[in-house]
C-alpha cells in the first residue's frame, strides 16, 4: 500500500492547484450587466462568505434596485459587523425594514449554505454601485474568525430613467398655422405631454408697412401680438390688423422684446427665429413659412383737389398726409396723351397743371388706384363779357369784349334776320356791323354761357331824314348765375352787375352820332348869343 502514497499526495497537489486557479480566476472575472432591466455582478467571494448582486431599472422612479445575496458556507452564523456602499444609499434585509448592518447570515444547513438576501436603491444616474460587507463568525476552539468581502455592480446600456411626465421647454417641438394676407396664425406645444412647470415659450406676430410687394426696405411696424405657451397653455392663438398696402407679415419665436422695428437696409433680421425656417430655432415648429410679402397699393395717404382757372386750365393739387410712411407717387392723365407723374414725400404737395385744350377729362392715380377724376369747370368769378352797340343813319355795329384771363368767348349775333359768329380772344373785342333795318333789337347769344340771349338796341340818330328818334332802351333779360359743376370743391364765384342798370343784362354801349349832334347845335347857338350879349354891353358902357 505504500506505493500509492505518492500517488494520492500528486493527485491532491494537482487538485489543489487546480482549485487556486479556478479560484484566482473567479477573483479576477469583473461585474457583468445584462440588459436594462436586470444587472448582476461578478458574486465576489471566498471560501467561507460570499457576495452577489443584481440590478432592475425601476422605470416607474427612475431608480436601480439592486438585489444582494449574502452566503454563508460556515456552519456557524455569520455576523454583518459593518457595511458600506457607493453610491451610500440604504441596504434593507428582504422581509423587513431591517439594515444589513448588525443582521445575521444563517449558517450552512446540510448541503445547503446559508443565505440572506437585501435590497438597495440608487439613483438612475448612477453606472455602478459597490457593496462592501464584513463579517464575524463566533469562536471556536476559543478562536473567532471574519471575513470582509465586496462587490460591484455595473450598469450599463444608459441611465435608469423614468417616463417623463412634462416637456422641457428648452426641447419642446411644436406646430403652427399661418395665414400672412389674414395676420392671423396659431402655435401648439406638439404631444401629449404638457411643458413642465416653471417652462414657457412666447410667440409673436408682426405687420409691417412695407415700401413694395417684395422684402424692400424701410419697414415699419404696423400692428404686433404675442402669447405665450406655459403648463397650463398648450396653444395660442395670434392675430394682427394688416394695413391696406404693401406688407411684410412675420410670425417669430420670441416675445416683444425680439420685435425688431423699423426694418431697415442693413440692420438686424429675424433669419432663423421664424418658424417654418431651416435653422433652430424656427425649425423647431413645424408648419408652413411664417413670413408673407404683399399689398398693392404704397403706403401713402394721397389726396387731390381739381382747381379750375377762368382760362381753362386745370390745377391737380396733389399731397401726402403726414402720418405717411413713404412718398405717394402720383400720375395724372388728360385727353390728348397728356400724362405727368409726381411722387410727394409724407406732409408734402406738389401741383401739376394741366392746359385748357387738354382739361375735358383729368385722371389721377396712385399705384394704378384712381384717387381722383373730373374736368374742367368754368369758376363762378370769372368776368363775364359785355356787349356794346354803334348807331349810325345806315349801320348797327355789335362789339364783344372779352376780359382778360378768361377762355376764348363765342358769340352769335342776329339782327334784321342777319347771324354772325365772332371769337373774341381773352383781353380783345371783335365787332359784327349790320346794315341798319327796320328792326329796332339784335340778341347776342354766348355758346359757352349758360346765359339767355342779350339784346343789344338799335336806336336811329336824331338827324337822320330830320325826324327826331325814341330814346334807346334795353329789353335784355338780367342774366343768371352761371351754373358750373367742379371737379372737386370749386372756388366760389359772383356774376358782375351788368350795366346799364335799367336793363340787368350784360353791359350794353354805343355812340349815337344825331343825338350828340343835335345837343352840340343848341349849345353852338347858345354860345354865340353869350358872345354877342357881352360886346353889346362893353359898347354901352364905353359910351
Amino acid at each position: 500500500m505504500t506505493p500509492s502514497h505518492p500517488i494520492r499526495r500528486a493527485l491532491a497537489v494537482a487538485a489543489g492547484a487546480a482549485i487556486a486557479v479556478v479560484g484566482a480566476i473567479a477573483l479576477a472575472v469583473p461585474s457583468v450587466a445584462a440588459t436594462p432591466t436586470a444587472f448582476t455582478g461578478g458574486g465576489g467571494n471566498d471560501s467561507q462568505l460570499a457576495i452577489d448582486g443584481r440590478a432592475e431599472c425601476l422605470r416607474a422612479t427612475g431608480e436601480w434596485r439592486i438585489t444582494w445575496t449574502l452566503t454563508n458556507k460556515r456552519n456557524r452564523d455569520a455576523t454583518i459587523t459593518d457595511k458600506t456602499s457607493n453610491p451610500d444609499t440604504t441596504v434593507t434585509v428582504v422581509g423587513g425594514s431591517t439594515a444589513l448592518k448588525g443582521s445575521v447570515i444563517p449558517k450552512k444547513s446540510g448541503r445547503d449554505d446559508g443565505e440572506l438576501t437585501a435590497v438597495q436603491t440608487v439613483p438612475g444616474s448612477a453606472d455602478k454601485v459597490k457593496l462592501t460587507v464584513k463579517v464575524s463568525w463566533p469562536k471556536e476552539h476559543g478562536k473567532s474568525e471574519t471575513s470582509t468581502q465586496d462587490e460591484t455592480v455595473t450598469f450599463r446600456g444608459g441611465p435608469c430613467t423614468a417616463p417623463p411626465s412634462c416637456v422641457d421647454a428648452s426641447k419642446a417641438s411644436y406646430e403652427h398655422t399661418f395665414a400672412g394676407p389674414a395676420g392671423t396664425a396659431s402655435v401648439k406645444l406638439k404631444g401629449d405631454l404638457p411643458l413642465c412647470q416653471g417652462g414657457s415659450q412666447s410667440f409673436s406676430l408682426v405687420s409691417y408697412y412695407a415700401p413694395a410687394a417684395v422684402a424692400l426696405w424701410p419697414q415699419y411696424a404696423y400692428d404686433t401680438a404675442t402669447a405665450t405657451i406655459d403648463r397650463d397653455h398648450p396653444s395660442v392663438e395670434l392675430s394682427v390688423d394688416v394695413p391696406g398696402c404693401f406688407t411684410q407679415v412675420d410670425l417669430v419665436w420670441g416675445g416683444e422684446s425680439v420685435i425688431i422695428d423699423p426694418l431697415v437696409a442693413g440692420g438686424a433680421r429675424y433669419n432663423d427665429l421664424k418658424l417654418g425656417s431651416g435653422g433652430a430655432p424656427g425649425n423647431r415648429s413645424s408648419g408652413p413659412a411664417g413670413w408673407y410679402n404683399g399689398g398693392n397699393l404704397t403706403c401713402a395717404i394721397p389726396a387731390a383737389t381739381l382747381v379750375s382757372a377762368c382760362d381753362g386750365s386745370v390745377n391737380v393739387h396733389l399731397t401726402n398726409g403726414a402720418d405717411a410712411h413713404y412718398a405717394a407717387p402720383f400720375t395724372v392723365t388728360a385727353e390728348g396723351g397728356f400724362s405727368e407723374s409726381a411722387s410727394v414725400n409724407p406732409g408734402e404737395s406738389k401741383d401739376i397743371v394741366v392746359p385748357a385744350a387738354k382739361a375735358g377729362s383729368i385722371t389721377v392715380k396712385m399705384d394704378g388706384k384712381t384717387i381722383k377724376t373730373g374736368s374742367w369747370q368754368r369758376p363762378e368769378d370769372c368776368p363775364l363779357p359785355t356787349v356794346a352797340v354803334e348807331a349810325t343813319c345806315d349801320t348797327f355795329a355789335v362789339s364783344v369784349t372779352n376780359p382778360a384771363g378768361n377762355l376764348p368767348v363765342e358769340a352769335t349775333i342776329v339782327y334784321n334776320g342777319e347771324t354772325k359768329r365772332v371769337t373774341v380772344a381773352p383781353g380783345t373785342s371783335e365787332k359784327a356791323t349790320f346794315t341798319a333795318g327796320a328792326d329796332t333789337d339784335a340778341t347776342v347769344t354766348f355758346t359757352d354761357y349758360d346765359l339767355p340771349p342779350v339784346t343789344a338796341v338799335y336806336t336811329k340818330p336824331a338827324s337822320c331824314n330830320g325826324s327826331p328818334s325814341p330814346s334807346p332802351s334795353e329789353s335784355s333779360p338780367t342774366p343768371p348765375s352761371p351754373s358750373v359743376s367742379p371737379s372737386s370743391t370749386p372756388p366760389t364765384e359772383s356774376t358782375p352787375t351788368p350795366s346799364p342798370s335799367t336793363g340787368g343784362g350784360l353791359p350794353v354801349t354805343g355812340t349815337q352820332i344825331g343825338l350828340f349832334g343835335g345837343v352840340g347845335a343848341v349849345l353852338v347857338g347858345a354860345g354865340i348869343l353869350l358872345v354877342l350879349g357881352a360886346r353889346r354891353r362893353r359898347l354901352t358902357d364905353a359910351a
